[in-house]
């Protein structure tokens, strides 16, 4: 029984090691939840500027002055449940069929593409799509619907 139990204390110690070693290493290398996301100046992709991303309160002034179109790129069943109000809705997976829905906005007018949040890179994908169709002011609000809401900001559902 002793040696049962010197032998679970080990065990947990080594544990304990281990992850704490395992913290220490993603820390360092700044990976994982230590992960920071990259710099707003835009970087070059494929002959494109990558559209720059934006914080939770850029997206907000945007949305307050009405100089924007917000562009959901999540699905459409997640777009029903709740979405930015006034935004519209091209699903990444989907964007050559719903792109019809943009032939009403200028080239030039600003879109700002989102989906859940930071677990999300359809709003990085959507918006890369964008600027090759020649929309030449697109920007990502990479917090997206989870910090949208969190900051309890106006929202709509969909019937």
């Amino acid at each position: 029984m002793t040696r049962l139990l010197q032998a679970l204390r080990e065990a947990g110690m080594l544990l304990l090691v281990a992850a704490a070693l395992g913290f220490i290493y993603t820390a360092a290398t700044e990976k994982g939840m230590f992960a920071h996301l990259p710099p707003v100046p835009p970087s070059q992709t494929g002959g494109l500027l990558a559209p720059a991303m934006i914080s939770r309160d850029q997206a907000q002034a945007y949305y307050e002055s009405g100089t924007a179109v917000f562009v959901d790129a999540r699905h459409e069943f997640d777009f029903k449940l709740g979405h930015i109000r006034r935004a519209i809705n091209i699903p990444l997976r989907m964007y050559e069929t719903k792109k019809s829905i943009l032939d009403a906005i200028p080239k030039n007018r600003l879109l700002i593409a989102y989906c859940d949040g930071a677990e999300c890179n359809s709003s990085i994908e959507l918006s890369v799509k964008l600027a090759k169709d020649g929309y030449t002011d697109v920007k990502i609000f990479f917090g997206g619907w989870s910090e949208w809401t969190a900051s309890n900001l106006p929202t709509d559902k969909t019937p």
